[in-house]
């Protein structure tokens, strides 16, 4: 008897270690405070990663690999934290069952790539279409679907766009309504207007659904964000109102950016899930300092996605709105803010020798294809441990001589975490200007 109870303890002990995981990294909304109060106390300056809409095309597809690629390179950006915004999996029509399955592909991909970064989430249409499945979703990211907390000088707000459809009242779809998921002595619209205004340095808030839709800006019979022009205006009188710095949101697969006053309004959608028209837009996008976004100019309508026109919506697509891959890195230094649109595969990182675990010297090279500089803070190297510390030394090869050279600006070890007796984890900086590539040496001293 003892020797079975020995070996289903040993089975629960497993059991408990692959949760727990599966699950590391990913704060629950519910402790998004406390985890921001740890984290982000007093800070003047650090930067987050907005990505979102990472669905497979239909029902029992697996995830793209796309965003393997996205979470790859988030994890060797290394941001403070991450935030993704909706639709992590197809979700309608299936049962809760496989709505856990299809949340568990999602999060062993993020803890194969990117557990090293802290990520929180806003819940999306196909995350929570039933109140079924928004309870496997609830069970897994936190109980509260609407939330907030501050993070050093900055408050985020998390509002809920898409409550399941049985907690709406006729007529309603996508918007922001004042529904309470039970776990807030305030609905929604009432617990918004009362958090927002906070005596920060810069509001930022985030939900699923775009305040301005790239799509369908005039609304209509089948309004691909907001269900009416009333419920959305309601919203965007409250957002300008108090003076927001930026609201992030997905939904619609592109890249979308619109101004109004001191406010910016992304769409970030490109997280995977299929695209929703041609590719467009001008190269100001990508240099984090943007082109006028007060200037908003549209291009003919297009046919969505090449099926016939009118297939579910007669979609009006702007110049300006860029239907590809992408996430964005948003930069706060003190007063300013910066927004830094990112293409997957525009840097690449490439170990060459060691890093193993067993050799006193590792080398790579960090390939930067964008036209901008790209600071990683995450490139980590599997070495022997060592008491002594490590050197790191940067090179890169001038473009007209071919003569090595030492880079502009040095790596630098950042973190050396010692995994067992002999092993440890040692993770450097390293900036690459445009255009270029850096190789990287680590020795043991």
């Amino acid at each position: 008897m003892k020797k079975y109870f020995k070996i289903f303890l040993m089975i629960m002990l497993v059991t408990v270690f692959l949760v727990g995981s599966a699950f590391a990294g990913i704060v629950q909304t519910d402790e998004a405070q406390k985890w921001a109060s740890e984290n982000g106390k007093a800070r003047q300056r650090f930067n987050f990663i907005v990505f979102g809409d990472n669905r497979p095309t239909s029902p029992t597809r697996t995830l793209p690999d796309v965003l393997n690629i996205i979470l790859k390179e988030i994890s060797f950006i290394r941001p403070d934290f991450a935030v993704n915004t909706g639709d992590l999996i197809w979700g309608y029509f299936g049962t809760p069952k496989q709505a856990r399955e299809e949340f568990s592909a999602f999060t062993k991909r993020y803890d194969k790539y990117a557990e090293n970064v802290d990520m929180l989430f806003v819940a999306g249409n196909h995350d929570c279409p039933t109140e079924e499945i928004a309870a496997v979703y609830r069970e897994l990211f936190g109980k509260k679907l609407y939330y907030d907390f501050t993070f050093g000088n900055s408050h985020f707000v998390i509002i809920d766009t898409n409550f399941p459809r049985s907690w709406l009242e006729k007529g309603q779809k996508y918007g922001f309504y004042n529904v309470n998921d039970g776990e807030h002595k305030l609905a929604m619209v009432d617990w918004t207007k009362k958090v927002l205004g906070k005596d920060v340095g810069h509001t930022f808030v985030f939900g699923h659904v775009p305040v301005f839709s790239a799509l369908t800006p005039n609304f209509g019979e089948h309004p691909k964000s907001f269900t009416t022009k009333e419920n959305r205006d309601e919203l965007l009188k409250l957002l300008l109102d108090k003076k927001i710095s930026a609201y992030f949101a997905g939904h619609e697969h592109i890249f979308y950016a619109q101004s109004e006053g001191n406010t910016k309004f992304f769409t970030i959608g490109g997280g995977g899930a299929p695209l929703y028209g041609p590719t467009t837009g001008g190269y100001s996008i990508n240099t984090g300092e943007g082109p006028d976004y007060k200037e908003v100019k549209s291009d003919p309508e297009v046919e969505y996605g090449g099926r016939a026109k009118g297939y579910h919506y007669d979609l009006h697509f702007p110049a300006g709105a860029l239907s590809i891959f992408s996430y964005m890195l948003v930069t706060v230094d003190k007063d300013k803010v910066s927004y830094d649109l990112l293409v997957p595969h525009s840097f690449e990182v490439k170990y060459l020798k060691g890093n193993d675990g067993i050799s006193p010297e590792a080398s790579a090279v960090i390939d930067n294809r964008a036209p901008y500089k790209r600071t990683l803070r995450g490139v980590t190297f599997l070495m022997p441990y060592s008491g002594k510390g490590y050197e790191v030394s940067g090179s890169y090869v001038g473009s007209r001589d071919w003569k090595v050279k030492p880079a502009k600006v040095a790596p630098e070890v950042l973190e050396v975490k010692k995994v067992k007796d002999s092993l440890a984890k040692v993770r450097v900086k390293i900036t690459i200007p445009g255009s270029n590539s850096i190789d990287v040496l680590l020795k043991v001293k």
